[in-house]
């Protein structure tokens, strides 16, 4: 498997939409293999490439890719198998499968339709149809990614909304657990936010909502998410992040928000903090859920409410349980 670019998480595409479109070539034939990628890199497209078909569904599984590229004859499992495993994959279902036919092979044609095949391109390929038919899919792609930003999305401050975020942290959990690596989870509460909308009013309010998310995301990696779970809640998931990260994160995140700068019509600053609420799963509780996790930072969360707020506590380490009818 060669990759041309970079690598990233197979779930990013809740939180990250590249205009670059993705392609990866899949030819038993390195000559092919060689021929194809480099006109396709020419075109102006990320590239990657497997010699092989089970090659190429590891690849897939690993990272976001916009179309697949592939022969039929591609080694144990052939392309139209693999456009097939596609298909009836939801992570992998949107992925754009385009199949280079040899010349009289019409019967594989219908084959290739009939397993799932976008389109088609037959042997020897002509360079000019093929950047054609990439237009014409990246066309598809982009209104496909589109969509999804559109229905993974908080209208308002545009950080990932509570159904975006949730999938995110399954797949997230399930992934730590694979690789055994910690995540972490941070929930994030602003502050009186009832206060600032009854005196300044919502349209303000929504200001400071917006602003808040700017901030946050800028403290944030690729592979992190933030998500609006409703109102002025918000959470992020920390892959890869231990506790002493994770509580440095949450601390990083917490002065970003007391730097919010939301004026009124005289110039006056609007005061916004935040209280935040730290979770991890690490080796030791590999069994704990995703709504368990959440779960643990939420109330952690509530005990830096009840501790004065504008503070980071971690579960588990400096948590204080506070009835929750005990926080204001």
């Amino acid at each position: 498997m060669q990759v041309d670019g970079p690598t990233g998480d197979p779930q990013l595409a809740g939180q990250v939409f590249s205009d670059r479109i993705s392609v990866l070539v899949c030819e038993n034939s390195q000559v092919q293999l060689r021929i194809l990628s480099e006109a396709v890199r020419e075109a102006g497209y990320e590239v990657h490439t497997a010699p092989n078909a089970d090659d190429a569904l590891g690849l897939l599984n690993l990272m976001p890719i916009d179309i697949f590229l592939t022969g039929i004859e591609v080694g144990a499992t052939s392309g139209l198998e693999a456009c097939w495993s596609l298909k009836s994959n939801p992570e992998t279902e949107t992925v754009y499968t385009i199949v280079v036919t040899a010349s009289g092979q019409e019967k594989r044609l219908e084959e290739s339709l009939d397993a799932g095949a976008d389109d088609f391109i037959r042997k020897p390929v002509n360079m000019t149809e093929l950047r054609a038919r990439l237009r014409a899919a990246s066309r598809l792609v982009r209104m496909q990614k589109q969509f999804r930003r559109m229905a993974e999305t908080d209208a308002l401050t545009g950080a990932a909304n509570r159904r975006a975020f949730m999938q995110y942290l399954d797949a997230q959990v399930d992934r730590a657990r694979r690789q055994d690596e910690p995540v972490a989870a941070v929930m994030v509460d602003l502050d009186h936010f009832k206060r600032t909308n009854d005196t300044y009013g919502h349209a303000v309010g929504d200001q400071v909502l917006m602003a808040t998310v700017r901030q946050i995301e800028a403290c944030l990696r690729e592979r992190d998410m933030l998500g609006r779970l409703g109102g002025e809640e918000f959470a992020v998931l920390l892959p890869g992040i231990d506790g002493g990260a994770a509580v440095d994160a949450a601390e990083r995140i917490r002065r970003a928000v007391s730097a919010v700068d939301v004026r009124i019509a005289n110039g006056d600053r609007i005061p916004v903090t935040a209280s935040l609420g730290v979770s991890v799963l690490q080796r030791e509780d590999m069994m704990a859920t995703a709504e368990g996790l959440l779960q643990a930072a939420d109330e952690a969360l509530y005990a830096a409410k009840a501790g004065g707020r504008d503070r980071v506590v971690r579960a588990g380490a400096d948590e204080e349980r506070v009835p929750l009818q005990a926080i204001g």
